[in-house]
């Protein structure tokens, strides 16, 4: 079973228009976080039929309160909602979730879920850990779909740190709007897949039932709340009190490109140890990567390069192929002990010839208003690629042995030489010495990071930008074993 196929107003005003076809898709890259979100929200509020929305990460906080009023406001419309949301962080939020279930016209499910000491948080972590060798297996996916016709995929999850906001970690991030077509077809059978898979489970089903009215108490909380003066200066709050209007004018200009929509099978995680190979999304991203003729840059917020027989970037640069390689420094990470197996890579691939950047940490924009990626972020967490000036890919896969074996990943490679110029653009903004460190080594083996100061001189560290605790972290990933997990 797969989502409806109606079209909303969205969606067919951009046939319309000829944005899209029935090959070929109409798309727009949304590098913008703030345009992110309110592209979600937008889809929302005019949504005719249904909301599908697949995503790791959920957390409690202004975008989420806001999406959820309007999922709560299309449920009162008559629209259907449809929430899957990785277990790993639906426990946070699991009182608004059995709100909201209540409504006759919501339903949420849960991937790869703890089925005991659900009531709270430290209990559901320990269960977590009493069941590590399954609940390590993890839905990274992100899709927002609405009338079946109209989606967002790409690499944010639905917390304010990835629609760029002032919380600790800014994660830059990377998404693709898709209007009809061939890809929002395959997106309404990676959701109906997904949402039908051996590793979901109703939220009904794991919890005691709430009252019947919970969705109306929860609807007039977070009311309260997204009017309060605490929140008078979110830039997410003038999005959802603003005028709503009309919604062909807010989709911006699209481009008719072709696509696929790649994703790992919904039983990826159900397996014993090692999944089957036609389980896992990564040869098909190994057989793209393969065809670069003559340069690629790869973004990966992990970078762990050390599943060759699926993904070979190596060979490229064996073969003489440019690569550049974008990732987070250590000063940078979300995970510092990610960097501890990604270090001797890093060596290798400067042995080989590739340029290697890190985002820094910290940095800070000329003017409040630019929110791109590589710009006000301070942790990367985007992944993307662009092959010979002619492919992209953007999705949630890390070039790590995580995202190819253990978590469920999904991603879009795209063919259209004006969104990979896009892209290019994006991505050469964020190796700026401004955004982000080069890593050079001498004819000794010697590692410098190469940046600029705060009077924009150029300068060189010769020792690795971290703090004392990252280095720690990092010192445990370069365990023997452990990258095997990462």
């Amino acid at each position: 079973m797969t989502n409806d196929t109606s079209s909303g107003a969205p969606g067919s005003q951009a046939m319309q228009d000829g944005s899209a076809s029935e090959g070929s898709s109409g798309m727009r890259l949304l590098s913008d976080g703030l345009e992110a979100f309110e592209m979600r929200a937008h889809l929302a509020r005019h949504a005719e039929h249904t909301i599908d929305s697949l995503s790791y990460i959920l957390e409690d906080g202004t975008t989420t309160q806001v999406l959820m009023a309007e999922w709560l406001a299309a449920a009162e419309r008559g629209v259907r909602v449809r929430l899957l949301v990785d277990d790993l962080s639906a426990i946070n939020v699991q009182r608004m979730l059995l709100a909201m279930d209540t409504h006759p016209c919501i339903e949420v499910r849960l991937f790869n879920p703890i089925t005991f000491w659900r009531r709270y948080y430290w209990s559901h972590r320990l269960a977590m850990a009493l069941t590590i060798r399954r609940s390590h297996r993890r839905m990274h996916n992100k899709l927002w779909l609405v009338d079946g016709r109209i989606g967002i995929a790409g690499g944010r999850n639905l917390s304010d740190d990835y629609f760029i906001t002032k919380s600790e970690y800014n994660f830059a991030d990377l998404d693709m709007l898709v209007v009809g077509g061939r890809i929002t077809g395959q997106m309404r059978e990676c959701f109906g897949r997904y949402w039908h898979g051996r590793c979901v489970r109703t939220l009904a089903s794991l919890m005691p039932s709430a009252p019947d009215n919970a969705w109306q108490d929860l609807r007039d909380e977070l009311k309260r709340k997204l009017s309060g003066e605490a929140l008078a200066d979110s830039p997410f709050l003038s999005i959802h009190h603003g005028e709503s209007r009309a919604p062909q004018d807010r989709l911006g200009d699209l481009v008719q490109a072709n696509g696929e929509l790649y994703w790992d099978h919904p039983d990826k995680s159900c397996q014993p140890g090692y999944p089957a190979r036609e389980l896992i999304m990564g040869t098909a991203i190994g057989a793209m990567v393969a065809e670069t003729q003559h340069h690629i840059r790869v973004v990966s917020a992990y970078f762990i390069p050390s599943e060759r027989d699926v993904i070979d970037i190596e060979a490229l640069l064996e073969r003489g192929v440019g690569v550049t390689v974008l990732t987070n420094s250590l000063q940078a990470s979300d995970t510092p002990v990610v960097n501890g197996s990604y270090a001797p890579w890093r060596q290798h691939f400067l042995d080989l010839g590739a340029r290697m950047h890190e985002l820094r940490h910290g940095h800070k924009p000329r003017r409040r208003r630019m929110h791109h990626f590589g710009v006000m972020a301070s942790s990367l967490h985007g992944k993307a690629m662009v092959m010979d000036n002619k492919r992209l890919f953007i999705g949630s896969f890390n070039i790590d042995p995580r995202s190819t074996w253990w978590n469920n990943e999904m991603g879009l490679r795209v063919e259209h030489e004006g969104l990979v110029a896009e892209l290019d653009a994006v991505i050469e903004r964020a190796l700026n010495p401004a955004s982000s460190f080069r890593v050079e080594q001498d004819d000794k083996g010697r590692l410098s990071w190469l940046t600029v100061d705060e009077n924009n001189q150029a300068c060189r560290l010769m020792k690795e930008p971290g703090s004392f605790l990252a280095r720690c972290q990092k010192w445990l990933g370069g365990l023997p074993g452990v990258w095997r997990l990462l």
